[in-house]
């Protein structure tokens, strides 16, 4: 059996992109099968505008599939390419890799899902407002995925980062450490900015004269709850680029 440095190498960019993929796509299935619940129910109750809500539904869709797409991106990376002449720092960094993505995908999947779900629902009950209720629902989707590209950041630093040749159990913890604390950092913020989301396009259905008053409360509340995925962020790169 081979135990070769590239060898591990090697086993640690395919193990990485195994739990990259694998865990990446939770997170979307979910936000992508509630939004198509929602659009379901909205058409039964209100078929005259089945093609607006199917319009909304598949807009919906994409944007929470992104953070899987995401996910693929980062995996397909670590298959096809060729980190052999590493060390034992960049096997480490590789597994930290493909977990920073592959968790950090989550929320952002779920969360984008919960303000297309609102959304169709909000057009099967006043479909007159069905622009101002799509554009309320992009806004916050599009901050929902915002600790996923932090994750994707630091997924990209980890891969690509130059490493010395100095091997201490130290540094390696810091890089695995490094790649967790933005992975599960950016689970809470990415659902909690799709509730937001979610409570703010619904009031725009019910309400569509106070759609700027709600968008701008929408924002205020996604960005105090995205500030915890900035922490993350923070630690992640104390931990790549100050710990020794």
């Amino acid at each position: 059996m081979d135990f070769s440095i590239a060898n591990m190498i090697d086993a640690s960019a395919f193990f990485g992109a195994g739990v990259c993929m694998g865990t990446g796509a939770i997170g979307a299935a979910i936000g992508e099968g509630y939004t198509a619940g929602e659009a379901v129910n909205a058409i039964s109750q209100q078929p005259s505008v089945s093609q607006n809500i199917l319009k909304t539904m598949l807009i919906s869709m994409a944007v929470a599939e992104s953070s899987s797409i995401f996910a693929l991106v980062v995996a397909i990376i670590l298959v096809f390419s060729d980190f052999t002449s590493g060390n034992l720092y960049t096997a480490t960094a590789l597994i930290s890799a493909g977990l920073c993505m592959g968790i950090g995908a989550f929320g952002s999947g779920i969360g984008s899902g919960f303000p297309g779900g609102t959304a169709c629902k909000g057009i099967g009950r006043n479909p007159k407002v069905s622009n101002q209720i799509v554009t309320n629902m992009l806004i916050g989707q599009a901050v929902s995925q915002t600790p996923a590209i932090f994750s994707m950041l630091v997924t990209f630093i980890l891969i690509y980062k130059s490493y010395s040749l100095e091997i201490t159990i130290t540094y390696i913890s810091a890089i695995l450490g490094a790649g967790l604390s933005m992975a599960f950092g950016a689970i809470g913020p990415g659902i909690g900015g799709g509730i937001a989301a979610a409570y703010s396009t619904e009031g725009v259905s019910k309400n569509p004269a106070l759609s700027n008053v709600l968008t701008r409360l929408m924002l205020i509340g996604q960005a105090v709850s995205q500030s915890t995925s900035v922490y993350a962020l923070v630690v992640s790169f104390v931990l790549l680029f100050i710990v020794k």
